[in-house]
């Protein structure tokens, strides 16, 4: 059995990074802006910039500079605001960590095939993985940086499992967007897995769900 993975927040805690990292930006800023509302608008620019990189308006590096010039002043030269993303940046790496169901899960799956498909940078992606100790366990490590397509496009799913030698429907992948990484794992033959930690999940939300790591190895088996 091939079980490939999304990245972050399935098995790096990126939202606990990037709470951190943003405070670490705001406090560099000395602004009399809130906290909260300092925090609101750069995470509402993370989601709306990080969407136009995904349909391809931006470049993976220029949503990174919208973000800063949306939440700090749009007037910024590039230098200036790539400066202040480094300062963001740098938080965000040291706060990097796994969820304590991480290790548990890929133990249990030794006896499979592993690998990560993820949106992202491919240095940073597999820092990520590296950082953490975790960089051994996949067999393949998929970015949309290097692939030139990010999920939900189907191609990069099809990839992996190219890469793998694997048939897409002997495969599960395994992320915790329901309709990025499980819907779209799906429509490229797949089985997609939504990894629901939040707990979340309604009657529109099609199975196989989870609530943690530690359930997939039974899933697996079934």
């Amino acid at each position: 059995m091939v079980v490939l993975f999304d990245l972050d927040d399935t098995l790096v805690d990126h939202h606990t990074a990037f709470r951190a990292a943003t405070r670490t930006l705001y406090d560099s800023l000395a602004s009399s802006v809130p906290f909260d509302k300092f925090a609101a608008t750069w995470a509402a620019s993370q989601r709306r910039q990080y969407d136009r990189y995904l349909a391809g308006e931006l470049s993976y590096d220029g949503q990174r500079l919208a973000r800063v010039r949306d939440t700090v002043d749009p007037t910024l030269s590039d230098d200036e605001a790539d400066r202040l993303f480094g300062t963001y940046l740098a938080a965000y790496e040291a706060a990097w960590t796994l969820f304590p169901d991480v290790l548990d899960c890929l133990h249990q799956l030794s006896d499979c095939r592993l690998g990560v498909i993820t949106n992202g940078q491919e240095h940073q992606q597999r820092l990520k993985l590296a950082r953490t100790g975790i960089a051994g366990h996949f067999a393949c490590v998929v970015t949309s940086e290097a692939f030139g397509a990010p999920k939900p496009h189907p191609d990069i799913f099809r990839h992996a499992c190219a890469l793998l030698k694997a048939d897409p429907e002997q495969t599960l992948f395994v992320g915790d967007s329901y309709d990025v990484d499980a819907v779209a794992a799906r429509r490229a033959g797949l089985h997609g897995v939504w990894l629901d930690r939040a707990g979340v999940a309604g009657v529109t939300h099609s199975p196989p769900v989870i609530r943690s790591l530690r359930e997939l190895a039974a899933l697996v088996r079934r």
